[in-house]
């Protein structure tokens, strides 16, 4: 009689825990939670990569820090980005402490102490500002923040502009004001 009460209590006892365990979780609930929990899906420590154009022709080449992706995002975070733009004849360098890149959009937010730099000619301009937005596929680089130029011994500051890398042209925005000197 002992044994047989012994059973069903082990037996009851096997029951309620299986019916515990297995109630509350199921499958759905797993895979529910398996997908809202956010990770990092890609990191990269110091890396280059070259990125082609429709014609498969170097078009920019980035360099970086640190790069990281969550699952959960379409942007992709970079410290100290470094990107040349290598439009044939209109080659600039590019740096900013951080950059967020959309694949979606093509383009690249670059943030803070950002500097532009035109490459193999003398004197060289270079374009200073805190935030600038840069198409990608048309390489048009844009911001509404103050922009610090200087050529040479010529400065101008502006309330925003936009560049076009393949046309060479640069427009200023707005509170234009500064000072040109012819070179030789």
């Amino acid at each position: 009689m002992k044994r047989l009460i012994s059973l069903i209590v082990f037996i009851a006892v096997a029951i309620i825990v299986w019916w515990s365990i297995t109630a509350n979780f199921g499958d759905d609930d797993l895979l529910q939670q398996a997908q809202s929990s956010r990770y990092v899906e890609i990191f990269m420590n110091d890396f280059e990569m070259t990125t082609m154009d429709e014609d498969g022709t170097p078009a920019y080449i980035l360099n970086g820090k640190h790069l990281e992706r969550y699952n959960d995002s379409d942007d992709t975070k970079i410290e100290l980005p470094v990107i040349q733009l290598l439009e044939t004849g209109k080659q600039w360098i590019v740096s900013a402490d951080f950059a967020f890149i959309n694949d979606k959009k093509n383009t690249i937010q670059l943030n803070d102490n950002v500097i532009m730099q035109q490459q193999n000619i003398e004197p060289a301009v270079t374009i200073r500002t805190q935030s600038m937005l840069m198409h990608t596929r048309t390489q048009i680089a844009e911001t509404r923040a103050q922009v610090d130029i200087t050529q040479g011994k010529s400065q101008l500051t502006s309330t925003g502009m936009i560049y076009n890398n393949k046309t060479s042209e640069l427009e200023l925005n707005s509170s234009v004001s500064g000072f040109y000197l012819p070179y030789d």
